[in-house]
């Protein structure tokens, strides 16, 4: 299986308040610009698949994702969307776990701006194996089994896709 990074849409991009957003994205105007650089992403997507679990539809997250010019790294079956309550609950994480697996990929990192999502899963033991990272300038949050980060290349997945791309 291979393993995988996976983050909210919201986590992956700027973006304007929902209803505005879904107007941008009727009207083919979308505004959102990437939270993190490229570069890190392809970093990382040269070891680990990249996915979004988010509180949109697929089909919204696909046209995001399209607008910034990902769509090589973030692929059709690496993107799940989920009632946005349900998004934060730990035990449903164990479910999109499972429809993960079913599509090869396994959980190795989860990257989001919600202090409450990585609370939840860093308090979960179903998760102990999984890294977890919530993304905050703000130093002063602490998380205890989670790290805070301002960009990907903090990340465990980086820094061993960087070093497997240096070994080539």
């Amino acid at each position: 299986m291979q393993p995988l990074v996976v983050m909210g849409l919201r986590t992956l991009a700027h973006l304007d308040a929902k209803e505005t957003m879904y107007e941008q994205i009727d009207r083919d105007e979308i505004q959102a610009s990437g939270r993190f650089p490229v570069e890190h992403l392809e970093v990382i997507a040269q070891e680990f698949a990249l996915g979004i679990l988010s509180s949109h539809s697929v089909a919204r997250i696909e046209r995001v994702v399209g607008h910034l010019g990902w769509t090589r790294l973030f692929p059709a079956e690496h993107l799940i969307s989920s009632d946005p309550r349900d998004r934060k609950d730990a035990a449903n994480w164990e479910g999109w776990r499972r429809e993960y697996e079913a599509r090869g990929l396994a959980l190795h990192t989860v990257v989001d701006i919600g202090e409450v999502l990585v609370r939840n899963l860093a308090g979960s033991s179903a998760f102990v194996d999984v890294d977890k990272y919530y993304v905050s300038a703000e130093a002063g949050v602490r998380i205890a089994g989670a790290t805070r980060i301002t960009a990907l290349d903090q990340t465990r997945a980086y820094r061993e896709a960087s070093r497997n791309r240096k070994d080539r």
